[in-house]
């Protein structure tokens, strides 16, 4: 290593520099949102010949007639996009390895890189609704945009557990041991990034308030992969937020939504996302036990509040969505997903360490 590297890694590990972006990315969220909604009412015109909503597997904010010139170029924006943030990862991968054992309080070349790609699609993707309107949506189904965000949540789930555990505190063994959150944790940068990258073009910047919230945690989640390899990046209050925000984003689309079929799933998704909060992520601060009990008594009573009459002052859903274990949906989704991924790694490393031993 020379004096030139030695000094690179010195002046990256005393600056500050990582804090500040942060602070930066929090500021950009607001102010970039912010301008989405500004500059909402000029799309009017086409919101209007949009077609009515035809049900849970529609996605209402796509043209009504697919142009190729229009998805030529949408495609091309995001394959550029993907390919350069996964370029960037892959050279992070092989030239900053000691920060993945010291995360650094400043910025690496990546951390640059990276920030300066984000930034510019965004600022492309905002171009380009204006003029063409259409996101992947046209081309691609609106579950690939949702399971997406399930891999993303599912492999933090995977990664946490040497940390946190999976369920009130307790780690997972087999499948998931220190070998496969390892190899989780190595390979993440990609599917993570891909995730993120393919729901932010799957969607137009248009201003309805499901759009917004989902492109406000598009904004939080790209201020995430542009801070990797340092502090920032493994800070355990900022995961959780990033993990917990999912949930706030689903209640506000399914409490904003036209459709009818899907009044009141947002109890789905406030109650099942909170469990996870309350019976796994919190899991990952150190503080007392009686805190912890009170946060999971609380949730039992909104539990209560919400299947209780309204005639005896409670939110008075229906009971059968409760005998349904509505509230448990979400969670039954997330850890089966992390069981089974962790599964499948776990055979793929045995098997691969047989083949080793036998040659």
């Amino acid at each position: 290593m020379t004096v030139e590297s030695d000094s690179n890694q010195t002046s990256e590990s005393t600056s500050k520099a990582a804090y500040y972006v942060w602070v930066g990315g929090l500021l950009f969220t607001v102010m970039f949102t912010l301008l989405i909604w500004m500059l909402g009412p000029f799309l009017d015109p086409v919101l209007a010949t949009l077609l009515p909503d035809q049900g849970a597997a529609w996605y209402f904010w796509k043209l009504p007639a697919r142009e190729f010139m229009t998805m030529f170029i949408v495609w091309s924006f995001y394959l550029a996009h993907q390919f350069s943030i996964w370029a960037a990862i892959y050279w992070a991968q092989k030239n900053l390895t000691q920060y993945r054992v010291k995360p650094t309080t400043g910025l690496t070349k990546y951390n640059w890189s990276a920030i300066i790609i984000n930034l510019v699609f965004i600022l492309l993707h905002l171009i380009q609704t204006h003029i063409w309107f259409d996101g992947l949506a046209q081309d691609v189904p609106i579950w690939t945009s949702q399971g997406s965000v399930i891999v993303m949540l599912v492999i933090v789930l995977i990664i946490e557990n040497p940390r946190r555990g999976l369920f009130l505190g307790k780690k997972m063994g087999k499948p998931m041991t220190v070998s496969v959150s390892g190899f989780f944790r190595r390979n993440h940068p990609y599917i993570i990034a891909w995730a993120i990258v393919y729901t932010f073009w799957f969607h137009p910047m248009a201003y309805d308030p499901q759009l917004l919230s989902g492109f406000f945690y598009m904004f939080l989640l790209f201020t995430q992969i542009s801070l990797a390899y340092t502090v920032v990046h493994v800070n355990k209050g900022w995961i959780v937020l990033l993990e917990s925000f999912v949930g706030i984003h689903a209640f506000i689309v399914a409490t904003t939504t036209a459709s009818q079929a899907a009044i009141g799933i947002w109890v789905m998704f406030a109650t099942g996302f909170a469990f996870m909060f309350v019976f796994t992520y919190m899991f990952i601060f150190k503080v007392r036990k009686e805190i912890k009990l009170g946060v999971i008594a609380g949730y039992i009573s909104a539990l209560v509040w919400i299947y209780l009459p309204s005639q005896y002052g409670g939110y008075g859903r229906d009971l059968s969505y409760l005998m349904r274990l509505e509230f448990l949906w979400i969670p039954i989704i997330l850890y089966l997903l992390a069981i089974v991924f962790s599964a499948i790694v776990f055979l793929y490393i045995k098997l691969r360490r047989s083949r080793t031993q036998e040659h």
